[in-house]
């Protein structure tokens, strides 16, 4: 009897230790993808809209490709550094979540086509690879990556995996 119970007791944390390994995946996050009209970039309702107006009207004329409703888009700010804006197609709003505000880009898949961002049309998962803003003002930023919900207004970190920059590119 004392075998069995030390036997469940040593399954259940080798299962408690495998979903704790486990990586964030695009289908846990599915939502509908909106097919209606979309609504112009409103540049009032972000600070910093009417700076970067012609990359998120660029960026809207793509159409959605974010979290079923919502356009993300990214552009350079420096040498491996990248800011981005989401969009909602819905009502033109503009959000700048913190993490997204001139992240550091360092890319740790074995994909040579990875993006700094990883997301899809029909999940609220976003995957950043590098480190976000947030960290940005470390003098030694936790590099890796970052698994975060889009909540409609904001980013919730549900995962983070570190990662050395000399296990990237």
């Amino acid at each position: 009897m004392k075998k069995i119970i030390l036997s469940f007791i040593i399954g259940l944390l080798f299962v408690g230790a495998a979903a704790a390994q486990s990586v964030p995946r695009f289908q846990d996050y599915s939502v509908p993808v909106y097919k209606g009209k979309r609504a112009p970039v409103t540049l009032k309702s972000a600070r910093a809209a009417g700076t970067f107006r012609t990359r998120l009207r660029e960026g809207a004329g793509k159409g959605i490709n974010f979290a079923g409703r919502y356009m993300l888009v990214a552009w350079g700010c420096g040498t491996g550094c990248l800011d981005a804006g989401i969009i909602d197609a819905k009502t033109g709003t503009v959000y700048f979540p913190r993490e997204l505000a001139a992240f550091g880009v360092w890319y740790f898949s074995d994909n040579p086509n990875a993006e700094a961002l990883d997301f899809k049309p029909n999940s609220r998962l976003l995957v950043l690879s590098g480190w976000p803003a947030t960290e940005a003002d470390s003098d030694n930023p936790k590099t890796g990556l970052y698994y975060y919900e889009w909540m409609g207004t904001r980013l919730r970190l549900v995962k983070y995996i570190a990662k050395k920059r000399e296990e990237g590119r």
